[in-house]
């Protein structure tokens, strides 16, 4: 797989009515962070990097439902593919479904 060099945009993606995305902390970011490919030597520093992102980010619990509710693949709200297939058992969205933020990372 290539290595990642797009940015988080809101450019001609699609974003529901209540725009959450354009307020997340990680707009403007590598993605190559926020999806870490197995093998990668700089696995823990990069998971660690997005971590710290998510966790002080305004809309952390939007994006970890869109997560949730969108089976997402990378770390999404703080948290990764595992920890949400662990969480979706118990976790109760507050927000409702919306159409798939599309664009900015589909390309990877």
């Amino acid at each position: 797989m290539a290595v990642h060099r797009h940015r988080v945009s809101v450019e001609g993606s699609v974003v529901s009515d209540d725009r959450w995305f354009i307020k997340a902390n990680c707009l403007g970011e590598e993605t190559s962070g926020f999806f870490i490919l197995r093998g990668d030597k700089e696995q823990r520093i990069k998971r660690k990097a997005a971590y710290r992102i998510c966790q002080a980010c305004p809309v952390q619990r939007q994006c970890l439902d869109y997560a949730i509710v969108n089976n997402e693949t990378g770390i999404w709200g703080g948290t990764t593919e595992r920890e949400r297939r662990l969480m979706k058992k118990t976790y109760h969205p507050e927000t409702k479904p919306r159409k798939r933020v599309q664009g900015w990372y589909q390309n990877i």
